[in-house]
């Protein structure tokens, strides 16, 4: 499975450097690291689509925002699809903190961090993009204690589970 999703990822990459409309896949990446009991994550989507799903999410009324408005919804529909508990019940949802948003004119990217008391096991939740694209895989990659896991969300399996 790793050396697979590797390749994957190899293959992916190139594509989320050509123009945003130019592209026929729908995916993204994201980068996480657990140290202690802090997830931090740094997740890239393609521009143009994360900016539909965001005016879709707000139905219409995202389009007389300001810019600042709009990042503010940017960050709030992130909050909404992409999500963590620390607990396997799902009752313990975890809060993202924002810490940069960045543009490099194709891809947007989130650098986020959260942050919980304890766990035994934690559950990432990664639905961004699933109700604009049936197509949509959001590949995620993690380290943590000196070991790595990777996992593909999908709209049949938007959840993954793993011990801190």
């Amino acid at each position: 499975m790793k050396q697979s999703l590797k390749i994957i990822i190899l293959l992916a990459l190139p594509l989320l450097s050509y123009r945003a409309n130019a592209h026929d896949i729908h995916i993204s990446y994201s980068q996480a690291e657990l140290k202690g009991n802090e997830l931090s994550v740094k997740v890239s989507y393609y521009k143009d689509d994360f900016t539909r799903a965001v005016k879709n999410w707000y139905q219409g009324k995202a389009d007389n925002f300001s810019n600042e408005q709009f990042q503010s919804a940017e960050f709030e529909y992130v909050k909404n699809y992409y999500r963590l508990w620390s607990d396997a019940d799902m009752k313990h949802q975890v809060m993202p903190k924002l810490l940069k948003v960045s543009d490099n004119g194709t891809s947007i990217i989130f650098e986020l961090q959260f942050s919980y008391e304890t766990a035994s096991l934690v559950v990432l939740d990664q639905r961004v993009l699933f109700k604009e694209y049936g197509d949509q895989m959001n590949i995620f990659f993690i380290k943590s204690s000196g070991k790595e896991a990777n996992n593909i969300f999908t709209p049949s399996k938007p959840t993954f589970l793993f011990k801190p």
